[in-house]
């Protein structure tokens, strides 16, 4: 099992492979695509959160989602590993984390999750949801989705649709990505954690992108 409880808890059995490299966190990759999802109001009522996971991973995750050993991965098994791990990232907060009218909390409602094997690699989507709807075009509304322990680099790839907007009011709103720009000397200190070593509660934060929802 991945040392960090936090990977670990995606899903249980999974181990890591030894030419897994010795030192420096990151050690998993997921490439993130987020939605903000509008009530009929036209408030914030949830983040689709999607996860598209490496491929070095994947693999290592495949023999434990191949339940029936036939050397493939089934919806069906896609789906049942994405409810268990869905399960297990409840007790970290969905590994995200709203910023809404100078309140910063992580979201203890969601929902939804959806497992798929695609291309050989895992993918997994739920949706998270804050405490009450919040209208972007009266107060700040953000998101970030992140590993506190930032043994997981949770980034939105580069380019337009990664984070976007979906529900009634859509075409007035926006959903922009905010980089982070870590210190270098905290870039560094990640650099050196190796793989079993606890990172410091919150690195990852100092690294995770800030979406920005706004609305006119």
């Amino acid at each position: 099992m991945f040392p960090s409880r936090l990977v670990a808890a995606l899903a249980a059995g999974i181990t890591l492979a030894a030419a897994a490299p010795a030192a420096a966190h990151p050690h998993v990759w997921i490439d993130l695509r987020t939605v903000a999802l509008l009530d009929a109001e036209g408030r914030l009522e949830g983040v689709r959160v999607e996860w598209l996971l490496d491929r070095f991973y994947s693999a290592v995750a495949e023999e434990d989602m191949d339940t029936d050993r036939d050397k493939a991965v089934s919806p069906a098994e896609a789906q049942l590993w994405a409810e268990t791990a869905f399960g297990n990232i409840a007790s970290v907060g969905y590994f995200a984390e709203f910023l809404i009218d100078g309140r910063s909390y992580q979201p203890t409602r969601a929902s939804d999750p959806v497992g798929r094997w695609v291309d050989g690699q895992v993918f997994m989507s739920f949706v998270i949801r804050p405490d009450a709807p919040a209208d972007p075009r009266k107060v700040a509304v953000g998101y970030m989705v992140y590993d506190p322990q930032y043994y997981i680099d949770v980034r939105h790839p580069d380019g337009p649709g990664f984070a976007a907007v979906e529900g009634p009011g859509q075409a007035a709103c926006t959903a922009t990505v905010g980089r982070s720009e870590p210190a270098p000397e905290v870039v560094a200190s990640a650099a050196a954690l190796d793989k079993d070593e606890t990172a410091p509660s919150g690195l990852g934060r100092l690294f995770a992108d800030y979406v920005k929802v706004t609305c006119r």
